[in-house]
């Protein structure tokens, strides 16, 4: 959730889908690679020579010695309202899913092996040689947490509950080309495609898979019903919550799967205990008194000016930067077509101009940022750079023809980048009042532009009143041109209601991007997806130009072809000014207590309070040492 203003927000991949999505979803479309002779333990975009990891061969950034115990202490910002993690209402606590549930196949997190994916609740994945269809073996010894086999029932259930309407409608769209699921035996299944994709292989290796005799119950209802409850095949269980106030996992000592390769050195905690808070600063003076042991900060004014004290001094707790390779992906005040001020691309590009980023990157965030030029940033090979040409130009050129104004004739003249980045904020508002002026707004007695009767205003939706010092600034400028905007808060429960409901008219959102973008273009920026609520189409872009950019995508026949597709869907996207671009950081910024050891290696494709829960470990050493530095007042010993 956003706890804090400048953050790179997640609510695009919201944490009540967030660690199954922000893996799963980023999947290159390639052509199906050769017949496999047997089936394997893993399944990579490249064919079985794309595989990393041979059968029982850990990953690499684990520790496979790792000592399992201890409590792992975290701060939550805002309100989880369930615990179902594939229903569509309500907020689920971050990180939970992936702890206490399972999907089929899970995914490597190195660096050099975005493609591929190792069997979790599967021993074998056999693709037909057409590439149409894919059959699992599930583990013999494969349990729910409540001791029930895992089986070919489980698989086609979770598979059918896409057609409810209580189902989150991402993961529908994920399963879009996938024709059926069938039974073959106990511990067989199938799933058959209406396509061959070799993205669809790997977006089925995500398919959240919940028990059928708990969650198929007859006359319950899938959402509403399960909100309180919690069965899965993961290593942890539910030990005991309160909503709006705390949730506490148990690893479970027995789970079936920790031996595996996949498992070994991950899921070291005995117990994790989310500590909710609904106020940024109260958490984070909760954090220093020790309330909770890790947290992730996503403040730049907290990271130039907090956590400095006596305490970080003496080593008690620890500050550190971890550079990441994440694609930075956009994040950004996002502008809602659905309203009818914002159908016009004048009045978002005069809107976007009001932001200055020079003045909050110097004012408010301590030069800590670099600002969003595209969708794609933070990428040499997947961002747009000078102007468009080869097979780009094609590409770009055959769409204008075709859909005219959907394609703005800026995609041929100008580079990606945030309108007036760079300019001086004066000469911003000046282009904005003549944009203004030349759609036919004329300035009211009040101040506020108006046309055929309408005023220009509207309402920045915020969760988290930290974010009034960055909006307001913006506020300011808007009104330099005429423009009045409010600014609303609303609580946690209520904005992710909004959220879902498109009931907004610009909010700050995130949308996260992997080095393998596929299915989830559509759920971001596709016609279906605005017209379908709990999407992450928050912008309400109905663009054919981009629709068909995001198919060629899907059924590029290589690498070359994806890239090409992707530069040209994000110079229409950026040149249309759906988003007034924000900003990104390059590393991930943690304050932990210094009670814990780590592997060498740190995974940069996982966010890293994801590494903390899954890969970390407590040291009982340090925290001995720590237990005696701190009651004794004198700096650790090393």
């Amino acid at each position: 959730m956003p706890a804090e203003p400048d953050r790179i927000m997640t609510r695009a991949g919201k944490p009540s889908i967030g660690l199954i999505l922000t893996t799963a979803l980023a999947l290159w479309t390639l052509p199906c690679g050769p017949a496999l002779a047997v089936p394997l333990h893993g399944l990579s975009l490249y064919g079985p020579e794309g595989l990393k990891y041979k059968p029982g061969q850990p990953f690499a950034y684990v520790n496979p010695a790792a000592p399992k115990g201890g409590t792992l202490s975290l701060g939550e910002f805002g309100a989880f309202t369930k615990l179902n993690p594939a229903s569509l209402k309500g907020a689920l606590p971050a990180d939970l899913a992936g702890l206490l549930f399972q999907t089929a196949m899970t995914t490597s997190s190195d660096d050099d092996e975005p493609y591929s994916q190792y069997g979790s609740l599967v021993e074998t994945a056999d693709l037909a040689d057409d590439g149409l269809s894919l059959t699992y073996g599930i583990y013999e010894n494969a349990r729910f947490s409540d001791g029930h086999p895992v089986t070919a029932d489980d698989f086609v259930f979770s598979f059918g509950l896409r057609d409810n309407p209580e189902y989150h409608p991402i993961y529908r769209a994920l399963l879009k080309d996938v024709e059926r699921a069938e039974k073959l035996d106990e511990r067989r299944v199938r799933f058959v495609f209406n396509t061959r994709n070799s993205h669809l292989p790997l977006v089925v290796g995500h398919l959240l898979v919940l028990p059928k005799h708990v969650y198929g119950e007859p006359g319950k209802s899938f959402g509403s019903d399960f909100d309180r409850t919690a069965v899965g095949s993961g290593p942890y269980a539910v030990e005991k919550y309160e909503f709006g106030k705390f949730i506490a996992l148990k690893r479970i000592p027995g789970w079936w799967g920790k031996d595996l390769a996949v498992n070994r050195g991950r899921f070291n905690f005995d117990r994790i205990v989310w500590k909710i808070y609904y106020d940024p600063a109260a958490m984070r003076e909760a954090f220093k008194s020790g309330e909770f042991d890790v947290n992730s900060i996503n403040s730049s004014k907290d990271w130039a000016l907090e956590y400095k004290g006596s305490f970080l001094k003496k080593g008690y707790y620890l500050r550190e930067e971890f550079p990441h390779q994440r694609v930075a992906g956009m994040q950004g005040f996002v502008m809602n077509l659905r309203r009818d001020i914002f159908k016009s691309r004048m009045v978002r590009a005069a809107v976007s101009l009001a932001f200055d980023f020079d003045w909050s990157g110097k004012n408010l965030f301590y030069g800590q940022y670099i600002r969003n030029e595209c969708y794609f940033d933070n990428n040499a090979e997947m961002k747009p750079a000078g102007l468009p040409q080869g097979e780009v130009l094609g590409l770009l050129t055959a769409l204008r023809a075709k859909y005219g104004a959907f394609v703005p004739q800026t995609v041929f003249t100008k580079p990606v980048g945030a309108l007036g980045q760079g300019l001086p904020l004066e000469q911003n508002v000046r282009t904005a009042n003549q944009i203004l002026d030349r759609a036919g707004w004329r300035m009211g007695a009040d101040g506020v532009r108006v046309k055929d009767g309408k005023p220009l205003r509207f309402a920045l939706l915020l969760e988290d009143p930290e974010w009034m010092r960055i909006s307001e600034p913006y506020k300011n400028n808007l009104r330099k041109l005429g423009v009045d905007m409010e600014i609303k808060l609303a609580q946690p429960a209520e904005y992710e209601e909004k959220l879902n409901r498109f009931n907004f008219d610009m909010v700050a959102i995130d949308y996260p991007q992997g080095r393998a973008p596929g299915i989830e273009q559509r759920n971001q920026w596709g016609s279906a997806s605005a017209k379908t609520h709990g999407t992450h189409n928050y912008a309400g872009i109905q663009n054919p130009a981009i629709d068909e950019l995001i198919e060629t995508i899907l059924q590029a026949q290589n690498r070359k072809e994806a890239i090409d597709a992707l530069q040209a869907m994000d110079r229409i996207l950026t040149h249309q000014f759906y988003i007034v671009p924000h900003w990104y950081i390059p590393y991930d910024r943690l304050v932990y207590w210094n009670k814990f050891s780590r592997p060498p290696v740190n995974p940069s494709q996982s966010a890293i309070l994801t590494n903390v829960v899954e890969l970390w470990w407590e040291d009982k050493d340090k925290a001995e040492k720590l237990k005696k530095a701190r009651a004794s007042r004198k700096p650790m010993s090393k």
